[in-house]
């Protein structure tokens, strides 16, 4: 069930400079093609809404937006933990990370490709310009991870011109849950006619609405609270009328309590035990002998440089993307569950157990295109792009005191021998390095062959490489080393024909 939240007080934009009224858009430009047109002009199912759009639905996370979009739907555990899914195309459950699945649906904050099979970055929308949902297979031109579609966060650029800012500010209260709110702001600074800076800050708290109920009797409230603070610096520097370049940083951070879960049963809250007090899970609420959390840090660094020629458009767009999860979770009931199908005596049964999962991963891309700018009937992109992405996925089990357990059960020296190196009282770990290598070409061409009739012929040439490494030790372990590799490479056509009915 999902709680009830109500808006206290709720602050509009504020503009700085200049006070300007909003506009209704009678086209929505987009450039789902890498070249900007008409939404209405596109041969393929997309959805793009505008900046008028999220505000007036009052959306702060992907999740809002989903609900007016046909076909998108959003699997969510909390903030940093969701899952996208485009037409019923998704990437496994939302339990831990699984470097194994990879992204059906691409994710890209402008020209930076951010989707990370079950943990997609949870951006705050403040001062995007439109969110783009491209349905359908997206492959010729964003390449792997856009086999369901593609989601694009684009954000309002650098102004050379005007001075201007806003704030917005958010209160409000769940029912039989704790208070959230926020607090955000964007300031654009002209330097001169050849450089502005844009600055965007946020920072959300959120309100918690699942108890805890402990060992003993006792009751921790709102556990799943948390919050988001981030922002992002854009410099756009434009030496030439026909030339810009914009470096950029953002940065993001996800701190959670615990996570949005309802727990049904719980061996150590069975309603039916005879051998401890019986304890009857209520409606939202949860059973923790540890705390949990959940941290997400997210750093992104990229560099577009814009270069408009006579009949051709030239873009570089560069970025670094270095990320770090924690996902920390009550385990005993998991770890104990095995202790008494080993057969091990209570005292073993009862003992914490903390399940950390945790993920690093640096990326590097770059993209090099070329494009038409021209109105003539005969249209092009033409692109290669590069991308290397190391993963490592590592699991433990701290459970203080099982070691001697173990030991005493199974012999002594078992606990040690079964460790694979690794430390004491941690029966379960895992490493999983992941180096994986990605080299495209693409290209699309457009043909107006009447004012009506449009054909778009494309293709995709890929070359994937990926490395991998898996290590595990510990009494719940099989003490793996196994070194993998995947290699694969092909090419993927496209072919769209569009055929105007009427004007309308």
């Amino acid at each position: 069930m999902t709680p009830f939240r109500k808006s206290l007080l709720a602050a509009a934009i504020v503009a700085v400079l200049p006070v300007t009224a909003f506009a209704q858009l009678e086209e929505v430009v987009v450039t789902a093609t890498k070249r900007e047109v008409s939404a209405q002009d596109l041969p393929f199912s997309i959805n793009a809404q505008s900046e008028a759009d999220i505000r007036r639905l009052g959306a702060t996370t992907l999740e809002d937006l989903s609900r007016n979009v046909a076909g998108l739907a959003i699997q969510n555990l909390g903030p940093g933990q969701s899952q996208v899914s485009i037409r019923g195309v998704s990437a496994g459950q939302v339990v831990r990370d699984q470097p194994g699945v990879k992204e059906q649906v691409g994710v890209y904050l402008d020209e930076t490709v951010i989707s990370l099979s079950l943990f997609t970055p949870d951006l705050d929308l403040y001062d995007l310009n439109r969110v783009e949902t491209l349905r359908g297979p997206q492959g010729t031109l964003f390449g792997s991870g856009s086999v369901g579609g593609t989601i694009r966060f684009i954000t309002n650029q650098p102004d050379f011109e005007t001075l201007e800012g806003s704030v917005e500010a958010n209160l409000n209260t769940i029912e039989d849950g704790d208070m959230g709110g926020h607090f955000k702001g964007m300031i654009n600074i002209p330097m001169n006619d050849r450089a502005a800076l844009r600055v965007v800050g946020y920072g959300t708290e959120y309100g918690g609405w699942v108890d805890a109920l402990r060992e003993g009797g006792g009751i921790s409230e709102d556990v799943n609270s948390g919050g988001r603070y981030g922002g992002r610096i854009a410099l756009a520097v434009q030496p030439t009328d026909n030339l810009t370049i914009t470096p950029r940083v953002v940065f993001q951070k996800i701190e959670t309590d615990g996570f949005n879960r309802e727990d049904v049963y719980n061996l150590f809250a069975n309603p039916y035990t005879t051998t401890r007090p019986p304890v009857q899970l209520a409606e939202r609420q949860q059973y923790l002998r540890l705390d949990e959390a959940f941290e997400d840090e997210t750093m992104i660094a990229d560099l577009v440089v814009n270069w408009s020629l006579d009949a051709v458009d030239v873009t570089y767009a560069g970025s670094y993307v270095d990320r770090e999860i924690l996902a920390s979770r009550d385990a005993s009931a998991l770890s104990g569950s095995v202790s008494v199908d080993l057969g091990f005596p209570e005292s073993a049964v009862l003992l914490p157990s903390n399940l950390r999962d945790t993920t690093d991963l640096q990326q590097t891309t770059h993209e090099l295109r070329f494009a038409s700018n021209s109105d003539g009937a005969f249209n092009w992109v033409f692109g290669g792009f590069y991308s290397d992405v190391e993963r490592t996925y590592a699991q433990r089990l701290p459970t203080p005191g099982y070691d001697v357990v173990t030991d005493q059960v199974l012999g002594a020296g078992t606990a040690e021998a079964v460790s694979n190196g690794y430390g004491p009282d941690s029966p379960y770990n895992s490493d999983l390095p992941y180096d994986i290598e990605q080299t495209a070409l693409f290209g699309e061409v457009s043909y107006d062959v009447t004012e009506r009739l449009n054909v778009t012929l494309g293709g995709r040439y890929y070359d994937f490489e990926e490395e991998r490494r898996f290590t595990t030790g510990g009494l719940f372990s099989n003490g793996d080393d196994q070194v993998d590799s995947t290699s694969s490479d092909g090419f993927n056509p496209r072919l769209l024909v569009s055929y105007d009915v009427s004007d309308d």
